[in-house]
């Protein structure tokens, strides 16, 4: 075999042109083009199939921020249908900002009540929008209605002790309510410019009543309204109309209800002082006709034992009683035994018997 000999120059001149023919005929290598690469964000809250409660609305999405090969000005859009399938779409949130750790939220308006959703979520980074995320479904629950309660008692216009009961009828309520309660409020101002007395107490079986804690002011007028509460769900309905009652009388204390049912006056004249809840009734206070050992018939209890009971009651003890009557024009047959502990309007006596003021009758033929 025989070699050709080329001079060295020419080698290297015929090479150099191989080399750029061949250079012209392949394809150009790949360029940047300023595009990034974007896996989507991964959804985080409400979680897949939550149960969101109508009253905690606005719904509030949440993703894990997708990763990109850009980081920086990464926006997102937020999609929420009816459907699986995202053919009925009922709120988009677009160019919402990237967050700071590590998560995005956006804030829903409020969906329609009882009813089924569906949302997903999509990042957009260097020019490039990548796909929707996994979509998470979420229901939203039943809206809950709470009703005007109807005002009983007082009624409008009415004249009451100073402690007044208020009494109003339970209001209505639709979707799934809490633990109701009901508010009431007492003013001095039909306005209601400010609250003197308020106080929250549990739902009745038909009827919710509340009483002052303490004595309201002698002939003066207030207003009074109520207010259905879900507790649970801390929702308020609207308030009941406005009534208005005047405190013109004292209320009556357990003796006092008796005298009543009697037909008495328990204190037509002077009235006692302090407060009553210094003493309680026993047994035999009970209002009845009986016969005393003579044959003469009385009623039981005796006015007289009943007004030493109020005073008792006041916080009085059984000589300062007798003698408080004795002294504001109130004539009385009690005479008190201290060495026995008995208060003698014969034929009744009192006595002080396991912390409470018995009736002891004497019943005669």
């Amino acid at each position: 075999m025989s070699y050709r000999s080329y001079p060295l120059i020419g080698v290297l001149m015929s090479l150099a042109a191989v080399a750029a023919g061949c250079g012209s005929n392949s394809p150009a290598a790949p360029t940047a083009t300023g595009t990034a690469s974007v896996v989507a964000p991964r959804p985080l809250t409400p979680a897949n199939l939550a149960q969101v409660a109508n009253v905690v609305q606005p719904v509030i999405l949440v993703v894990q921020n997708a990763i990109t090969s850009q980081p920086g000005g990464t926006t997102y859009t937020f999609e929420v249908a009816s459907d699986a399938a995202f053919a009925n779409k009922v709120q988009t949130k677009s160019g919402v900002a990237e967050g700071g750790n590590g998560q995005t939220a956006v804030t829903l308006t409020a969906l329609a009540p009882s009813a089924t959703y569906y949302w997903h979520a999509q990042a957009t980074a260097g020019g490039t929008t990548g796909a929707f995320g996994p979509a998470f479904q979420f229901t939203v629950g039943a809206a809950i209605t709470i009703g005007v309660p109807t005002p009983v008692a007082p009624t409008n216009g009415a004249s009451t002790t100073t402690l007044p009961t208020l009494t109003i009828a339970n209001a209505a309520r639709t979707g799934p309510a809490g633990v109701i309660g009901y508010r009431f409020d007492i003013s001095t101002s039909a306005t209601f410019a400010t609250v003197l007395l308020t106080g929250t107490v549990p739902e009745g079986a038909i009827q919710t009543t509340f009483t002052p804690a303490s004595p309201l002011t002698l002939n003066t007028t207030y207003y009074w309204r109520a207010t259905a509460l879900d507790l649970t769900n801390i929702i308020a309905g609207a308030a009941t109309p406005v009534w208005s009652f005047t405190a013109s009388s004292a209320p009556l204390s357990a003796a006092g209800v008796l005298a009543a049912q009697e037909g008495a006056v328990l204190w037509p004249g002077v009235q006692p002082p302090g407060t009553t809840g210094h003493a309680t009734m026993g047994s035999d206070w009970n209002v009845e006709v009986l016969t005393d050992y003579t044959g003469a018939q009385f009623l039981n209890p005796l006015l007289d034992a009943l007004r030493v009971f109020d005073l008792l009651d006041r916080g009085m003890d059984p000589q300062g009683a007798i003698n408080w009557m004795i002294s504001n024009g109130y004539p009385t047959i009690a005479a008190y035994y201290p060495a026995v502990g008995v208060i003698g309007f014969p034929p009744e006596y009192m006595a002080f018997i396991n912390g409470k003021w018995d009736m002891i009758i004497k019943v005669g033929a």
